[in-house]
């Protein structure tokens, strides 16, 4: 019986011992999770055994993206570093691979005609090519954007490639698609915007489509609309639009379907 009783003894104390690793280890977790979490101004809390993170930042992000935040100019300050880390840390890069993988699934499974007429349309900033350098010397968006100064940019014509979509130009001008590039920049931008998707490794486009000057002050929507029906009259047929706005996406003639590419730094009604 005494042996019994120790041997339980021992189990109890192991155990025992067992539970205390356990609750040491948890603590741990919740510390570096707390941790993490606040360089984002985040707040953890534990309900249950589920962490639970509450954080105005991850909830402006989210609604920005699916369109449910409207007509803000600059995010909020103190969400600069949780955009600076999805920008730099590589979710940005995963995410725009998720947006190329999708668009491809569905194309691949439309037969281009001969003629050369079926099309899809890219934008240009933040869809084929980056504008994160300059953004990371603005406060990835926390600052009014000044205009001038992107302009200025623009001009070098050192925006980077965005490499998922110049993958997925590539391999729909395989297939056989035509690709218009539609952007928001202005005519007097064309030659250096040429250069830098050329040096960016956009070897050939079927159209490059600018603003003019008399549509310089076009909301976005209007100007885009415009455009497409544009290339509608001239015969185009457009299968799909994708774009970092979701100004890029509305209106007639955009395509059986769209596709939004993430952009938490700017927004453009």
């Amino acid at each position: 019986m005494m042996e019994w009783f120790s041997q339980r003894h021992l189990g109890l104390r192991w155990k025992m011992a067992a539970f205390r690793v356990y609750l040491l280890c948890s603590v741990l977790f919740l510390c570096v999770v707390a941790s993490t979490c606040e360089e984002f101004g985040m707040s953890v809390g534990l309900v249950g055994s589920h962490i639970v993170t509450k954080t105005s930042c991850s909830s402006f992000f989210f609604n920005s993206q699916v369109n449910n935040a409207q007509g803000w100019k600059v995010i909020p300050e103190e969400c600069e570093d949780l955009v600076a880390w999805y920008m730099n840390d590589g979710q940005y890069h995963i995410d725009m691979e998720g947006v190329a993988d999708a668009a491809r699934e569905y194309l691949k499974g439309i037969a281009p005609q001969e003629d050369g007429m079926d099309v899809v349309i890219f934008d240009i900033d933040e869809t084929a090519l980056s504008n994160l350098p300059y953004y990371e010397q603005h406060r990835y968006g926390a600052e009014i954007f000044d205009h001038p100064r992107f302009s200025k940019w623009v001009e070098e014509g050192k925006a980077p490639v965005i490499p998922s979509m110049l993958k997925l130009v590539n391999t729909l001008q395989d297939d056989n698609w035509g690709i218009v590039f539609m952007t928001g920049r202005i005519e007097s931008q064309r030659n250096i915007t040429i250069e830098n998707l050329s040096a960016a490794g956009f070897a050939s486009w079927t159209d490059l489509i600018l603003r003019s000057p008399s549509e310089a002050h076009l909301p976005a929507v209007a100007y885009k609309t415009k455009k497409r029906l544009e290339l509608q009259q001239q015969g185009y047929r457009i299968w799909s639009s994708l774009g970092d706005q979701w100004s890029d996406l509305a209106g007639p003639e955009v395509g059986n379907r769209t596709f939004k590419l993430p952009n938490p730094m700017y927004h453009i009604p």
